[in-house]
């Protein structure tokens, strides 16, 4: 008997799944077939079967039957409304994770660690403190609250934590400060553990590649540790980085977190809205992701060396050894020096100069930004060395942004809107920087420009510090936020003045960009003298050339419309692909609700007509109302089950 009924719900699961079309795993529609095997016949057996002893498949039969499908396309669809697997544009599953057992244990534990998550947030106050209308002492709780939040989750949310603290263009200042507080303890890994991670990667033992090798560990991180070698073949000295083992599993487990988080802040706060929290995690875990992938940060390091092959600048990068890298073991050139936070010791003791150190530094990145397009993202001074001859280092492509041509003549433009005190130039410039909106006030915004140029115009002492301060207020005023990569420039210089005050503390960013830019004004101004001006002139005359060919001819042609009244102007809403699926896709399941709908009341028309005839004889009329029943049920679940999906799909 119980034989019997599994085979039924295993023959129900295959039917049903393929008329009601649903994405749900096919043991979810076994075990919605089996609860609705289960349910309908307990009733059937309650309501009828135990009061009548029949050996007959009467009606009654066929009425359990109809049931028990109808029961099950509803447990179809509630599986479905909370199946936490994502769709993908297309209705796809956006998971790897084929084994249904495996998938289950991943969901216990990732929702183990967000009840985790939640309840330290919720201790801490933070979505109590996120809500509330924004206010100096607002901003100043909330930020308490948010970094004991990161401090007690640990791991990358820490990390998180560090990366907000340096989004100045979003944050307010009292955030900022707080986050910077966050410090990263990180137990380092054993020498068992070395030994393994060696033995495993590099295929061979390490005593055939290494003559040395210290287990003591120069750093370690939470992504990686680095020890110090010496090559066995030449006897060069070499930095090899090892990925920590676990490290991939806790990255997917915490990131999946975090970003569910954001989302939870994001629901409640309008100010975490308003400056993409959601957005700035996801970024960080699409950023987190490449870092654990050492082939990426070789790839980094050499597309960084070679954009800077004829550059003027000394600052040394170092050399990348693939032949003994991979994505978990980067093996490095190694360089004898100590960061710039200890250099100046060093600068001191050869008398070098650590201003000219420091522009060196300053101008290689600038380099990278404005003219290379690819550039180290993260420049804090454990990343920059200087060596025991004198010379700059760079130091851990792990994180590395990159720009396109037109964010680079952007930044260009705002800087020299920036000299020349223009807020028009300024506003221009910014509009390419920030993510688009719908609406935006340029007139308002020209004029907050104005008015910043001019309360900074006078303070000689901090005028540009006043300025990026109040662009950045600005930008979250006017509810802008910028582009990744180019909030990943502006993160990589807020970054690097505060290491390059090290070298220098009178250090000033946009003073020293302005040199910078008067330094390479070929770069910023393609018009130097009149030979470059007649240059200009012709590359854009030659540009321009086929376009006024063809533009008599065309003005001949609007004319003769115009003179024969044909000239009309076209709405091309449906021109649009993305709203003719939109359009199409919703007029189909409206017409299905529709038929279902229409099915199921001729049907209840039908059974109320043969309700006057008796249930022991065939009854033709009776027999089509059911049927109808059961196609208004299928019609009906799949336009509710398509309509739940299209809440779950998510944007590639």
């Amino acid at each position: 008997m119980y034989s019997q009924l599994i085979l039924l719900a295993i023959i129900m699961a295959v039917v049903i799944g393929r008329l009601v079309g649903t994405s749900i795993s096919f043991m979810k529609q076994v075990m919605a077939s089996l609860l609705s095997v289960i349910v309908t016949s307990t009733v059937y057996w309650y309501a009828y079967l135990r009061d009548h002893q029949s050996d007959n498949f009467g009606i009654d039969g066929w009425l359990w039957l109809l049931s028990m499908v109808i029961v099950s396309l509803l447990f179809y669809l509630l599986f479905e409304m909370f199946d936490p697997i994502p769709l993908g544009e297309r209705g796809e599953r956006l998971t790897e994770a084929k084994n249904p057992f495996k998938r289950l244990s991943a969901w216990w534990r990732r929702q183990r660690r967000y009840v985790q998550v939640s309840i330290i947030a919720l201790k801490n106050g933070v979505g109590k403190n996120l809500a509330i209308k924004r206010s100096p002492a607002s901003d100043r709780r909330a930020a308490v609250s948010l970094r004991g939040m990161l401090e007690d989750c640990g791991g990358f949310f820490i990390k998180f934590g560090q990366v907000l603290s340096m989004r100045s263009d979003l944050l307010p200042p009292a955030i900022i400060e707080e986050l910077s507080k966050l410090q990263e303890n990180v137990a380092r890994l054993s020498t068992a553990q070395v030994e393994e991670i060696l033995a495993k990667e590099l295929g061979r033992p390490k005593d055939e590649i290494f003559r040395e090798f210290e287990m003591e560990p120069l750093a370690a991180a939470s992504i990686g540790q680095v020890h110090r070698a010496t090559l066995k073949e030449g006897g060069k000295k070499v930095v090899v980085k090892l990925l920590r083992p676990d490290i991939t599993a806790k990255l997917q487990h915490d990131l999946d977190i975090l970003v569910r988080f954001a989302a939870w802040v994001s629901k409640r706060s309008a100010w975490a809205r308003n400056i993409g929290f959601l957005d700035l995690a996801k970024g960080f875990s699409a950023s987190m992701k490449e870092e654990t992938d050492f082939r990426i940060e070789a790839r980094n390091f050499a597309q960084v060396t070679a954009s800077l092959a004829d550059s003027q600048t000394k600052v040394k990068i170092p050399d990348v050894y693939r032949e003994l890298s991979n994505s978990k073991v980067l093996v490095l050139e190694y360089m004898e020096g100590v960061s710039v936070k200890s250099g100046t010791a060093i600068l001191g003791e050869r008398g070098i100069d650590r201003r000219e150190v420091q522009r060196q530094i300053f101008d290689c990145l600038l380099e990278q930004i404005f003219v290379k397009g690819i550039f180290h993202a993260d420049p804090h001074p454990g990343n920059v060395y200087i060596l025991n001859d004198g010379t700059p280092a760079l130091l851990d492509f792990g994180s590395v942004g990159r720009l396109g041509t037109l964010q680079q003549d952007a930044l260009k433009r705002l800087l020299i809107g920036f000299e020349q005190r223009n807020a028009h130039i300024i506003m221009d410039s910014l509009l390419q920087l920030v993510e688009p909106k719908q609406e935006i006030d340029q007139a308002s915004l020209e004029q907050a420009l104005s008015q910043l140029l001019v309360q900074t115009a006078y303070d000689a002492a901090g005028s540009s510090d006043a300025f990026i301060q109040g662009l950045f207020r600005m930008i979250g005023e006017f509810g802008f936020s910028f582009y990744p990569n180019v909030a990943g420039a502006f993160r990589s210089l807020i970054t690097l003045e505060g290491t390059m005050a090290l070298l220098n503390p009178s250090f000033n960013l946009m003073e020293e960009s302005r040199r910078f830019a008067r330094d390479h004004v070929s770069e910023f101004l393609p018009v130097g003298n009149y030979a470059d001006l007649k240059t200009t002139a012709t590359n854009e005359l030659l540009e321009l050339l086929p376009v006024i060919r063809k533009l008599p001819r065309r003005l001949d042609h609007l004319g003769t419309m115009l003179e024969k009244g044909e000239v009309s102007v076209k709405i091309g809403f449906f021109a649009d692909k993305a709203n003719t699926s939109f359009v199409t896709k919703w007029i189909s399941q409206a017409l299905l609700a529709f038929v279902g709908t229409a099915f199921g009341g001729i049907s209840i028309g039908l059974l109320s007509l043969s309700g006057r005839l008796s249930w022991e004889r065939f009854n033709i009329v009776a027999m089509f109302g059911y049927a109808g029943l059961l196609i208004s049920a299928l019609l009906l679940i799949r336009v509710a089950i398509h309509a739940v999906r299209s809440l779950k799909q998510t944007k590639e």
